[in-house]
């Protein structure tokens, strides 16, 4: 069975931009967490430059789609999005541990594209995906 995707832009109405500041907060090299080591390419997508400092994300971003509040050890925070520059993202961040924080404790991941598409097709598993079609409703 083939794995068709939903590949319009959709959005949740319960959109809290607190619910990503934690993970945001740890973004930068002295934490660990520069954008060159969070950034995943998507193979198939056009080649992206993600600017300079302050310019870049997370300061480019012009628009929630969807927000998931993580739990440490359990669940991941989520962020979905549009960028300046007509650029999506799909940011995630786990904590492995409740007791630490991210320096010695998380990972984070970051997708970007010119093409939503691409975001949900290559940056989403199944189960991610699943999770995102049924937090959120397409936009009109």
């Amino acid at each position: 069975m083939s794995d068709s995707r939903i590949l319009t832009i959709r959005k949740s109405d319960n959109k809290n931009h607190e619910d990503i500041m934690l993970p945001l907060m740890f973004l930068g090299e002295k934490f660990g967490y520069s954008l060159k080591s969070i950034f995943r390419q998507i193979h198939s997508a056009p080649e992206i430059h993600l600017g300079v400092y302050p310019d870049t994300f997370p300061h480019t971003i012009q628009e929630y789609y969807w927000i998931k509040l993580g739990i440490p050890g359990e669940n991941p925070w989520v962020a979905l999005g549009k960028l300046k520059g007509d650029m999506y993202f799909l940011y995630t961040a786990f904590m492995s541990r409740p007791s630490n924080t991210f320096i010695n404790n998380g990972h984070m991941d970051l997708w970007v594209s010119s093409r939503y598409s691409d975001i949900v097709q290559f940056a989403m598993d199944k189960a991610f995906y699943k999770e995102y079609i049924s937090n959120t409703t397409t936009v009109k």
